[in-house]
């Protein structure tokens, strides 16, 4: 009986996991829609802006969208195509409020579709607007994790399995940037964004699983918050990856920003193709001098 309860649990789960998958591709469509649909506004702007326009084809692998500036039109959709408030809540794309109305978690929001390490859809990161935008993840359910969750991987899945070099960056739109001017230049790169996170030991075991070649790079740019954390980021790897290499963008520009300076496609190469090991850049210990056994402790005499 115990195991008949159990095998019955257990087909529940699955059923729950596979209804929340499906409700975020449902999802990850309507927001597709809607940014697609938009001809002004700032998220438009900010993709052409950004000099990754080609986003906004409707043949773009970037699934980029945008969730409207609305309380309940993701929700009120979902209910429409026939998932239940239980489904949409356990998967992080709506919330109750305390009049106990369902609203959406994610607003005004550039959105990208997050994966697991099957790349089965597991949640959302959302980008807000601004040159230095704030990010925010789908909370952690039954299927997410933000820890093991990555952008990118299943849209660039062509080049990565014929031997690009895995980009690491801080922005969506700089890892975009970063793939359009592989591709245009003859060169393999792949544009992984971290969204304001550090890389996490389960990210970089997903990332090598992906990739065929022994070497990933991190962007570095201007972001002193970011290079903090990009350098943090060694460890975890440099114990998938052989090579761990760094290049850094000129005059504190990111990826996109430079492509949009005079001449900046050919200034991104270059800067592309400069690399150093990352751990180059790990701040170094100071020495203190050692003192003599004659001189004072420097918390002072022991009473």
């Amino acid at each position: 009986m115990n195991a008949v309860s159990s095998d019955s649990e257990n087909m529940l789960i699955s059923g729950e996991r596979q209804r929340m998958m499906v409700a975020n591709t449902v999802a990850a469509r309507f927001y597709r829609r809607e940014l697609l649909r938009a001809n002004v506004g700032w998220p438009v702007e900010q993709v052409r802006g950004r000099g990754v326009g080609e986003a906004l084809r409707t043949d773009s692998s970037w699934r980029i969208g945008y969730a409207p500036d609305s309380f309940t039109r993701l929700t009120d959709h979902l209910r429409e195509k026939g998932f239940d408030f239980r489904t949409l809540i356990r998967a992080g794309l709506s919330e109750w409020t305390e009049e106990g109305t369902a609203v959406d978690v994610f607003r005004d929001q550039l959105m990208m579709l997050a994966r697991d390490e099957r790349l089965d859809p597991v949640g959302f990161v959302g980008v807000g607007p601004g040159a230095k935008p704030a990010y925010s993840a789908s909370p952690t359910t039954l299927i997410h994790r933000p820890s093991n969750a990555l952008v990118g991987i299943e849209e660039q899945l062509d080049i990565l399995t014929d031997g690009a070099f895995v980009v690491v960056v801080n922005d969506p739109l700089d890892a975009m940037a970063i793939e359009n001017l592989g591709r245009l230049a003859g060169e393999r790169w792949a544009g992984i964004p971290l969204c304001g996170s550090q890389m996490s030991s389960a990210q970089a075991k997903t990332l090598y699983r992906y990739t065929v070649t022994d070497t990933v790079i991190v962007a570095l740019d201007g972001d002193q918050e970011w290079r903090r954390t990009a350098i943090a980021s060694h460890p975890d790897l440099s114990y998938f990856y052989k090579r761990v290499r760094a290049v850094e963008m000129p005059d504190g520009q990111t990826a996109s920003s430079l492509l949009k300076t005079q001449d900046g496609p050919r200034r991104l190469y270059d800067a592309m193709v400069s690399t150093r090991p990352l751990e180059d850049y790990k701040p170094r210990r100071q020495h203190l001098p050692e003192l003599d056994d004659a001189s004072p402790s420097p918390a002072g005499p022991t009473p």
